[in-house]
């Protein structure tokens, strides 16, 4: 197109879009362009029908609350979570999944507490500090939270403060949960006015096939007689019905654990029976007051029951319950003999703790933390909505349970043929077992405190500890050197034979 064809297309646009504004020239067509230059861009950012954008809307912060215009009120909150998602109960740097620091994001999204006062500030406290995975029913923590009242106000009664339990529940995960609150006293400390702690610990087991009216014990005494009428024997530390299995079809023996756990009961040296850390801790002599075993009614599938230990005591060393746990469960399954429980809390006979493992923290479960005079308040609303949670979950999880019921049930009418259905009810051999008073030892106690430089006090007790020790790491060591001498002399007399 020629320049005056453009310029003709110019000047009748220019007359169209600015009807009276003179004469085209290029000087005004340039700064007309500018100015719908301009309102395009303002058009492009706006919102539809003049709402703001959304991406100013979530710039916006929160309007601050001033903390000065209301009391605050010294409580006491009970805590219930399953553990199981999360990195433990105590905030932790490295992560956000723990029980805590959820605990204390939704204080402070609620507004209970400031952001950024200390837990010195908030006089802050708890009852227990359980582990990854542990579950609590009964957790208890103390500090101080906005109340009702305002500033200058006498102090809110108790039916009229907040409801904390329902105001935390509406933001807090599905699996932490407030069940109650109360006010407590000035002193009250959630760790050192607890006067006990109760722990519960689950065991998925099958019952041994005693007679009706016949005890565990009984059915263990028919089996090791019978086993004696054809000749069987058992090894060192062995269950003496057969070779270290449990009587009778059972894979547990639950009388013999009853026996065992009698040991625990009263004040030990629990360092056999914990993960010891000299740096936090020197003193491991810890009280159980009640310690007893029984089946959960009403609670199993397929054949199999369901056992809670429950064990109260004042207070307990790190990973304590697990270890008590994982020693009767070898004493379960015919592993080994009661009597090795007062063996391990005798410190003079066993001074360094044997390596093994501990039970699994799924099972555990801080049942309660105890106060005298201590009553939770707990609101119907607030019940009401934590019954039909409970109800959900119970469900969600049946629903699972039956779903691995179908699957086992089609796998068992897989088992068609003669090795099929003989390999269905076994297990894979696992290594053989090695009795706990033959294994490697950990470090004494005493062994650590001279590691870590702290020294220990000149006592009859230390001496025959760190005496012991010494004695037992020659023991092992000696053992250690014939092995390996009896296995060169194995491979010459191999070499010889070729």
């Amino acid at each position: 197109m020629s320049s005056s064809g453009n310029a003709s297309v110019e000047e009748q646009l220019h007359a169209l879009l600015c009807p009276g504004a003179g004469a085209y020239t290029p000087a005004r067509a340039a700064a007309l362009a500018s100015m719908l230059r301009e309102v395009a861009a303002g058009l492009d950012g706006a919102s539809p029908q003049g709402e703001e954008p959304e991406s100013k809307r979530r710039r916006k912060a929160p309007r601050d609350l001033d903390f000065s215009a209301y009391n605050r009120r010294y409580v006491a909150l009970e805590l219930l979570y399953l553990g199981h998602a999360y990195g433990g109960f105590a905030r932790q740097e490295t992560t956000d999944e723990t029980i805590e620091g959820h605990l204390f994001a939704a204080l402070q999204k609620t507004r209970m507490i400031p952001a950024g006062e200390s837990w010195q500030q908030l006089r802050y406290s708890r009852g227990g500090r359980t582990d990854k995975g542990v579950s609590a029913l009964g957790q208890v923590v103390a500090l101080l939270l906005r109340s009702s009242a305002r500033a200058g106000d006498p102090a809110a009664p108790l039916e009229a403060e907040l409801d904390y339990p329902a105001i935390l529940n509406r933001v807090l995960p599905p699996d932490i949960r407030v069940l109650g609150w109360t006010d407590v006293d000035q002193g009250f400390s959630a760790r050192f006015s607890a006067a006990y702690r109760e722990y519960k610990y689950l065991i998925a087991y099958t019952p041994s096939a005693a007679a009706p009216g016949e005890s565990s014990e009984g059915a263990a005494a028919a089996a090791a007689a019978a086993a004696a009428a054809s000749g069987g024997g058992s090894g060192g530390g062995a269950h003496p019905a057969s070779g270290g299995q449990p009587p009778a079809g059972g894979d547990l023996d639950v009388g013999r654990m009853r026996q065992a756990a009698a040991h625990f009961l009263g004040e030990h040296d629990f360092r056999n029976f914990c993960k010891v850390d000299v740096s936090q801790v020197q003193n491991f002599r810890r009280s159980i007051l009640d310690f007893w075993i029984e089946e959960v009614e009403g609670c199993g599938w397929g054949g199999r029951r369901m056992l809670q230990l429950y064990i109260r005591g004042t207070a307990f060393l790190w990973h304590q319950v697990r270890c008590m746990a994982a020693v009767l469960l070898m004493v379960g399954r015919g592993e080994e003999e009661p009597a090795i429980v007062a063996r391990l809390l005798d410190i003079a006979a066993t001074p360094r703790k044997p390596q093994y493992s501990m039970a699994s923290e799924e099972p555990l479960l801080l049942y309660s933390c105890a106060y005298g005079g201590l009553s939770f308040r707990r609101s119907p609303a607030n019940y009401a909505f934590l019954r039909g949670q409970l109800e959900d979950a119970l469900s969600s999880h049946l629903i699972r349970a039956g779903l691995l019921n179908t699957v086992q049930q089609k796998l068992a009418a897989d088992a068609l043929n003669a090795d099929l259905a003989e390999a269905a009810g076994k297990r894979p051999r696992g290594p053989r077992y090695v009795p706990l008073l033959q294994r490697a030892k950990e470090p004494a106690v005493e062994e650590r405190l001279l590691k870590l430089g702290k020294g220990v006090p000149v006592t009859a007790g230390a001496a025959t500890a760190a005496a012991s020790g010494a004695a037992l790491a020659v023991a092992e060591a000696a053992a250690a050197a014939a092995a390996a001498t009896a296995k060169a002399e194995a491979a010459e007399h191999a070499l010889a034979m070729l």
